[in-house]
């Protein structure tokens, strides 16, 4: 990293208070810039904006990682990021006494734009965002090596995502039989077929409430994935727990995490939707945690009348006065949309809503002042009467 930066210019005057740029925010240089390469960013008028990554193959065509032109980001910028985003979650959170499944770096929200670490148990598994950090994928495991000794690694990217920043992950180690705990219970990992980094780390706390609330209640989870909240209700004092994914390969790590905690649970393998409209049942508790609905803002149209119509016939499924967790994960979908949406899902099957709790993922996926976007899960706690 030693060496003249190139420099970047914005077609924009000042435009301090972002962390990213699109491509029609950035002129093209004038001499060719390696794709995911360090480059010192100025406005149209020559200012000092930042430094960070550029890369003119990515829609995101600058990832700032610093606004001080005197952080020069090179390998002891790096340590330190990390070194504050470790410190985070050990000293101030404790996650290690309640767990050992957590977000080590959460991109923005760690000033490391592009990259995400998860730890699960042994393995740090990392998700790649961005070519600049796929450059420094060497380095990087040495950084997180010095943190977490005798580590081993996991590295993945959206195939999508990869394919657009011009990178290809490495293929990695066999990494099978990874057990994870978190308040008490505990999950196996499936590195292979599972989504994002290998586990859901952000739902943890939620989760963690979710069990308590379950206790002597008739409970439906609805994309269970790997069993996280029908397992939590069961060990909670749930009475009955039914949990349904269309994802069969999920449903059996699910069920091998049930019999890891020994705990009952009817996992079903059916679509939400044509569960929904068959079932006679009537639940005293439904949890409803799909997939990301819109990645994009052309998708928003869609992922509306989505939550709202599996809202709608999960508020059907319940029992009076039952509880209802929705969540949303789509980042396009504010908080605000989100729980209108709800209102609106209640007012059409003729319900009425006592929203009681909204949260969002754990602390450990902490959201810059920069970067708002961060917040992209909403997690509603209600009751429907």
């Amino acid at each position: 990293m030693s060496g003249p930066r190139p420099t970047v210019q914005l077609r924009v005057r000042g435009a301090r208070g972002h962390l990213r740029f699109f491509q029609k925010m950035v002129r093209r240089p004038d001499s060719a810039v390696d794709p995911g390469s360090l480059v010192d960013v100025v406005d149209r008028d020559g200012a000092f904006v930042g430094r960070g990554f550029y890369n003119p193959r990515s829609n995101i065509a600058v990832r700032l990682l610093t606004t001080d032109a005197a952080e020069p980001a090179g390998d002891d910028f790096f340590r330190s990021r990390l070194r504050a985003a470790v410190a985070l979650r050990h000293d101030l959170l404790k996650l290690p006494e309640v767990t050992d499944a957590y977000r080590v770096c959460h991109a923005e929200g760690d000033e490391l734009s592009g990259l995400i670490v998860d730890r699960l148990g042994p393995v740090l598994s990392i998700e790649l965002f961005s070519r600049g950090f796929f450059k420094l994928l060497d380095p990087l495991k040495g950084w997180l090596l010095e943190l977490f000794p005798g580590s081993r690694f996991h590295v993945r990217a959206d195939a999508e995502i990869a394919e657009i920043e011009g990178f290809r992950t490495p293929a990695g180690e066999a990494l099978e039989g990874v057990v994870v705990r978190e308040h008490g219970l505990e999950f196996r990992i499936d590195f292979v077929h599972g989504h994002k980094t290998g586990f859901f780390c952000d739902q943890r706390d939620n989760r963690f409430t979710a069990g308590r609330l379950a206790h002597g209640l008739e409970v439906l989870d609805l994309c269970t994935y790997s069993g996280g909240f029908a397992i939590s209700a069961a060990k909670g004092g749930a009475k009955r727990v039914v949990a349904v994914d269309l994802d069969e390969k999920a449903l059996e790590v699910a069920r091998r995490n049930g019999r890891l905690n020994k705990v009952k649970v009817d996992f079903l393998h059916a679509d939400l939707f044509n569960y929904l409209r068959q079932t006679r049942e009537k639940f005293g508790f439904v949890i409803l945690d799909p997939s990301k609905q819109a990645r994009e803002p052309e998708d928003l149209p869609k992922a509306r009348r989505g939550y709202h119509d599996m809202n709608a016939l999960a508020m059907k499924a319940l029992a009076p006065n039952g509880l209802l967790l929705s969540c949303s994960c789509s980042g396009l979908v504010g908080e605000e949309e989100f729980l209108n949406i709800l209102r609106a899902a209640a007012q059409t099957v003729g319900k009425s809503l006592q929203i009681f709790s909204v949260t969002g993922a754990a602390p450990d996926h902490p959201v810059s002042g920069l970067f708002p976007e961060g917040r992209y899960l909403k997690a509603a706690f209600s009751r429907v009467m």
